[in-house]
């Protein structure tokens, strides 16, 4: 496209231009070399693609069963309605592989690096740069000198995670988790039936193995202070303790017997009642796994009624569709009143009918329709519409700057006021997220933590290949592949069981599956030593999108200066 001096404007392509082209890859917040991957499980190389996917991701089994999956919305098949079920095709690989200790994950990677074939993008943090860099450490210093020693306040996902890195880094990590189990949010806020236990368990064992220590039933702010870790021996602390609070709703009849936050109800369900009638109120996945435990603790009838329309809840449609198949009944565009009382127990809920959930500049403050009164009758009525601020969770913690919200305020490489205190995850967001960026959280911290420690910055720098595309290769394939539904349990059995709903892929449906990615990884670099600038691809171009022009008729930044010159400069150009 030409400007006013009517040259057109050229923009020499960077990894990140490139990078940005593959867009599953670039919406991971890991940097998950998704692409890889897939073409792994394609080619029947599971190890290979568990690898690729262990290689950024310290929690990958996990993930591969609750991760969002941003690189499926961002899919390019996701225009037909059909993206490739990159989350399920993970979830193929870690259950073949296993979960591994990440010293054995460390060798292989460094033994498949040193292959030919072996092309993978080894983007920002990662287990083989961290290993690589602890050996010529150690080798440089000698083993004689003690490394320094990080405290971790919290074991969920970002804790995991940082102090997997930290460990790599040869740093002496110990966790302090005020649970008498670890994980956080994976063990206590995501049901059984969708993040099997044992899963979390063996994800946590493989990062104890690196001689991290665990210290159970062990708060940090009411008995034990900040000051007293660095009293203790502590050079640096990484405070990831999560949103502990339920969001509170100002509901009348939200005192009533019967009545709980999702919060609260998810962590202690079974030691709840839980009536014939259910209602949950909220439209998020917590409001789905409380509806699922509802049904599977014995309600006969369970609802869920929400503020949004059904296209808008902040579910995914996986999870609702699963209510669906269960029998849990939708109410979306309802609004809570009042929880109706009888005899000092909860007996229904009443509902209006919701105009808009946000007013015209964008925020949330919802209207309803008048007279439009709906009532669901509900013994059991769970409220689960968020967490909130963790300001009870970090009383004894003097110092720490905090912000209105109760959150503890961090700069970007989540360093906080205090020297050496750093905080990540859920209780420096306003709101609860995924897992992932609680994990890629926990790699910036341990990143940061080392610069803070070593005075020497962890470069994140990124590297990509280029390669020949085989003269066979073709790739028509991924688009007369039908998409196929990732088994799941029929809907009875998995309520009397209580076992895991999705069954995954077996090996036949995960290398189809994995053949449906069109490869957008694959870039075209024209030789120009071939072309005969006969502008027969400008004429046959049916997007119009390519032309030949002068070198003198185009301009850019200096890295189209750059390769001028270096082509003018060029011996066979000047030969």
């Amino acid at each position: 496209m030409g400007n006013l001096n009517g040259k057109y404007q050229v923009k020499i392509l960077g990894i990140e231009d490139y990078q940005a082209l593959t867009a599953c890859q670039s919406a991971c917040p890991l940097g998950t070399d998704t692409k890889r991957y897939v073409r792994a499980i394609t080619e029947g190389d599971y190890e290979k693609a568990f690898l690729i996917a262990r290689q950024t991701n310290p929690l990958v089994s996990v993930c591969s069963r609750v991760c969002t999956a941003p690189c499926e919305k961002n899919c390019r098949k996701r225009a037909e309605g059909s993206p490739v079920d990159i989350r399920a095709l993970k979830r193929f690989a870690c259950d073949q592989h296993g979960v591994a200790a990440p010293g054995a994950v460390a060798e292989r990677l460094d033994e498949f690096s040193r292959r030919d074939e072996w092309m993978s993008d080894r983007t920002g943090n990662n287990i083989l740069t961290m290993s690589r860099w602890l050996q010529k450490a150690k080798e440089k210093m000698g083993d004689t000198k003690l490394s320094p020693r990080v405290a971790i306040v919290g074991s969920g996902p970002a804790g995991l995670s940082a102090a997997h890195d930290l460990a790599l880094l040869g740093y002496r990590v110990t966790i302090f988790e005020a649970a008498p189990q670890p994980g956080g949010q994976l063990m206590t806020g995501i049901p059984g039936f969708r993040l099997p236990k044992e899963i979390v368990m063996e994800e946590i064992e493989a990062i104890l193995k690196l001689g991290v220590e665990l210290r159970l039933n062990s708060p940090i702010g009411r008995g034990v202070s900040l000051a007293d870790l660095r009293q203790q021996g502590f050079d640096s602390i990484f405070i990831t303790i999560g949103l502990q609070d339920p969001l509170k709703l100002a509901l009348e009849g939200s005192e009533l017997k019967g009545v709980y936050t999702g919060i609260d109800y998810v962590r202690d369900h079974e030691h709840m009642a839980v009536g014939k009638n259910c209602v949950v109120i909220g439209g998020g996945g917590v409001a789905i796994d409380c509806a699922q435990h509802a049904l599977r603790q014995g309600a006969a009838q369970v609802a869920i009624a929400c503020l949004e329309s059904w296209e808008t809840m902040p579910a995914s449609l996986s999870d609702k569709e699963d209510a669906q198949e269960e029998g849990i009944s939708f109410y979306p565009s309802l609004g809570p009143q009042r929880v109706v009382g009888q005899e000092g127990r909860a007996a229904g809920v009443e509902f209006l009918k919701v105009s808009s959930v946000f007013d015209a500049e964008g925020k949330f403050n919802p209207t309803f329709v008048p007279d439009s009164t709906t009532i669901l009758l509900a013994d059991t009525v769970i409220l689960a519409v968020g967490q909130s601020s963790t300001l009870p969770s970090l009383s004894g913690m003097e110092g720490l700057e905090l912000t209105p919200n109760g959150l503890i305020r961090a700069n970007d490489d989540l360093s906080t006021n205090l020297p050496g205190v750093f905080a990540g995850g859920d209780d420096r967001w306003r709101f609860g997220r995924n897992a992932t960026d609680a994990i890629a959280d926990g790699q910036k911290a341990a990143r940061a933590i080392h610069g803070y420690l070593s005075g020497k910055d962890l470069q994140v720098r990124k590297k990509a290949y280029m390669r020949a595309v085989a003269p066979d290769f073709q790739n028509t394939r991924c688009e007369t592949i039908a998409q196929v539904k990732v088994p799941k349990r029929e809907a009875g059995e998995r309520i009397r069981s209580q076992e895991e709903i999705t069954l995954g892929f077996a090996e036949e449906q995960a290398r189809q599956q994995a053949a449906r990615c069109r490869q957008c990884n694959i870039q075209t670099v024209f030789d120009r030593s071939r072309c005969l600038r006969c502008g027969t691809c400008v004429d046959t171009c049916v997007n119009g999108a390519l032309r030949l022009v002068r070198l003198a008729d185009i301009q850019g930044d200096g890295n189209l200066e750059k390769l001028t010159d270096a082509w003018r400069s060029h011996p066979a150009r000047r030969g």
